[in-house]
């Protein structure tokens, strides 16, 4: 019969009394249901412990529950209740009985170690102890001998409800030795395997090969890259505890050392601690030499300090030498968040290289609905979407920060909505690929609403961008692909930075401007690498929009920067961003990244990014024709207190050729010469822009206007006379 209890649970250690014996539950007095006797005591997480109920008189409103005999192998009852009582049987001590070791890694650093001796150790210590089916032994003693636990893995004739104790002379039948969790693997945490299913097929696949009969031909390493936060560490340990998996961790903080050769002997023993478990005691289950953040152990010579590069060669090449010289059996798995600054020859010892992808759309969905259930926080199906739409670049600990700062904000500011803080949170979080490189990643909030007018330039990129990243499928159907580039070209001053930021906005994209200042250095080498980062980083964040602000000046054509000094350096940026280019991957919307790159002398550019598959889509834009113009000063008049008599109309009219940077300018001069009219105005009158108007004359001529509507006309006729 069960009894249901309800005490808090406390670790019997806590009484520190040296005369109590083992495997002892003390209640309360008045508390017991049952009597004195044996009972399984079971705790409000599932976990129990087998002890003699005992009745103490004291004040205590707690029970003292001993962890020797325990269904876990790691169990503390303190912030715990016990829930139930069930009483056992004592069934007769048994002969023999199957059992499963677990041991320490401190048991392998000796010289020897003998089946027999451990079997031996299991005996004298489980023989005065009241043992079920499934339980599992713990004790620091044991750890003392090298031993974390014992599991009782079968008692022949014992049934669910009987406790028993082994006879002197009993038979251990030692079904498998396995090696002790390393505690910087274990994590607590809660494996999500959204994102993960590919990299976890491919280091299953890993464990398949290393069981197969040619596993001696083919080393079974394998190296997992992914950026700072994806959950490299938590595939891991879920790989590991579903395959029972004995790990030997090396991390840089545990083998490091201050003096020459420590560093390579701690590796060694390492390694040596692994062939001696193998070959000693002989384990059922796969032996996986774990090592974390690979870089820091084999980086390039060139990241290396000149000081510690000895060192750092030193240390590289002993690792070398043990992984090439591991035993069949072994499996060696490494991980890297900055595969870039691993030294080549770290990189070739590992024939798998297993890679963690940014999660998608869907799958940050999935994250975020998982992790809101993890932290007990309700949100609905749009704000999930909401979230899923602007966090790119964004990894599984990126998302765990975002709602542990949600969950803050939600205790401290009860006037706002969860959606709300969501909203709000997202506008000021940054994730870790764009706080970890210098490229500067963006998020818009304005759409085509802000530019006045343009109807026709809105409708060409609604076709000709968005409808494609928005209906990918609609697309594909078609056997029509992504666009990559979009060229906008047009007089100066013409809204064509802000219909780029627009379009990111329109589309749903991360945005990431440069401009020559930005991308040329005066070191060789330094302006291609920082070209290759905007696309690394773009990558990483996709779907991601690139803007190259002025792209005649950073790269020209290659007749007119055929000189030296600056025009060798235009070349290689020419040639490193045509190679870039080439590279996007423009299957799905999802990591889609599309370049967008203005110029007020399309003359200039190269003809090899004119060309289809680099900047598909040439766009001009325009100056402001009388209604772009109105509607221009219809958005100013939202923000500036107009007086009746300005007729916006004839404004418009009298400002022909005008772009809209000198829109702006008008209306900007009109208000400051309100000021200087009268300190007290509170509206623009029509003198103002009277004044303005008599002084102010366009930015732009008829022919510069003209010059772009040619170079469209003549893009034209070439592509008509090319089909």
């Amino acid at each position: 019969m069960h009894h249901e209890l309800d005490l808090p649970a406390f670790p019997l250690s806590l009484l520190d009394d040296s005369d109590l014996e083992p495997q002892r539950c003390y209640i309360p007095l008045g508390k017991d249901p049952t009597g004195t006797g044996w009972c399984r005591c079971h705790l409000c997480d599932g976990s129990y412990a087998v002890c003699w109920v005992t009745p103490r008189a004291g004040s205590e409103t707690c029970c003292f529950l001993d962890g020797i005999v325990t269904s876990l192998t790691r169990f503390c009852p303190t912030n715990k209740r016990v829930v139930l009582v069930e009483p056992l049987k004592l069934a007769p001590s048994l002969q023999r009985i199957s059992c499963v070791i677990t041991v320490t890694q401190e048991l392998l650093q000796r010289p020897l170690v003998a089946l027999e001796d451990l079997e031996d150790d299991v005996r004298v210590f489980l023989r005065h102890l009241k043992l079920t089916k499934g339980c599992s032994v713990q004790h620091r003693h044991l750890v003392q001998l090298g031993i974390a636990s014992v599991e009782i893995f079968d008692a022949p004739g014992v049934a669910d409800d009987e406790c028993f104790e082994i006879a002197p002379d009993v038979k251990l039948l030692l079904v498998d030795i396995r090696l002790r969790m390393p505690f910087s693997v274990d994590i607590t945490s809660k494996y999500l395997p959204h994102s993960f299913e590919q990299p976890m097929e491919h280091l299953e696949q890993l464990l398949e090969s290393s069981n197969s009969r040619f596993s001696h031909s083919f080393p079974t390493t394998a190296l997992v890259v992914g950026p700072v936060g994806c959950g490299k560490s938590r595939l891991l340990n879920e790989f590991l505890s579903r395959n029972t998996c004995n790990c030997f961790c090396i991390t840089a903080s545990q083998v490091l050392r201050s003096y020459p050769g420590e560093t390579e002997e701690e590796l060694r023993r390492i390694f040596q601690a692994a062939e001696n478990f193998k070959e000693q005691l002989r384990p059922l289950l796969p032996i996986v030499i774990l090592i974390e953040d690979l870089e820091l152990l084999c980086p390039l010579t060139g990241v290396a300090d000149t000081k510690n590069s000895s060192n750092s060669l030193r240390i590289s090449a002993q690792l070398y030498k043990l992984i090439d010289a591991l035993p069949r059996g072994i499996i060696c798995v490494a991980t890297s968040g900055f595969p870039d600054s691993l030294h080549e020859h770290a990189r070739r010892r590992f024939v798998r290289e297993v890679s963690i992808e940014m999660p998608s759309e869907e799958q940050r969905r999935q994250l975020v609905e998982q992790l809101c259930h993890v932290h007990e926080l309700k949100t609905s199906q749009t704000s999930l979407d909401h979230i899923a739409r602007n966090t790119q670049g964004y990894v599984i600990a990126d998302l765990t920060l975002l709602l542990r700062r949600a969950q803050q904000q939600l205790l401290t500011k009860d006037d706002l909505s969860l959606e709300e803080i969501f909203h709000q949170s997202l506008l000021h979080t940054q994730p870790s690929a764009s706080r970890s490189t210098d490229v500067r990643v963006s998020k818009m909030t304005a759409g085509f609403e802000v530019i006045g007018g343009m109807e026709a330039l809105k409708r060409t990129l609604q076709v000709s961008v968005l409808s494609g990243l928005r209906q990918s499928a609609a697309f594909a159907r078609f056997g029509l692909s992504l666009p990559k580039g979009v060229l906008l070209y047009g007089p100066p001053g013409c809204a064509k930075t802000t219909v780029a930021k627009c379009l990111a906005k329109e589309a749903d994209m991360t945005f990431i401007a440069t401009s020559a200042a930005e991308v040329y250095s005066p070191y060789v080498g330094c302006a291609e690498r920082f070209i290759s980062r905007i696309f690394d980083t773009a990558r990483k964040n996709a779907p991601c929009l690139i803007f190259l602000d002025e792209i005649d000046s950073l790269v020209g054509r290659r007749m007119v920067s055929s000189g030296v000094g600056g025009g060798q350096v235009q070349l290689r940026i020419l040639s490193t961003l045509l190679t870039e280019m080439d590279g996007i991957v423009g299957a799905g919307s999802q990591q889609h990244i599309l370049v967008v790159a203005a110029t007020n002398r399309p003359d200039m550019i190269d003809d090899a990014l004119l060309r289809p598959g680099r900047f598909d889509k040439l766009i001009h834009v325009p100056a402001p024709d009388k209604d772009s113009r109105l509607a221009l000063l219809k958005l100013h008049l939202q923000r500036m207190p107009f007086h009746k008599n300005v007729v916006l109309e004839e404004i418009a009219t009298r400002t022909d050729r005008y772009s809209g940077a000198d829109m702006c300018n008008l209306c900007n001069e009109a208000a400051i010469e309100a000021f200087q009219r009268d300190f007290e105005a509170t509206e623009i009158d029509l003198q103002d822009f009277e004044k303005v108007l008599a002084k102010q004359k366009s930015s732009l001529t008829q022919s510069q206007i003209d010059g772009y509507y040619k170079f469209k006309g003549c893009r034209d006729i070439k592509k008509i006379s090319y089909r």
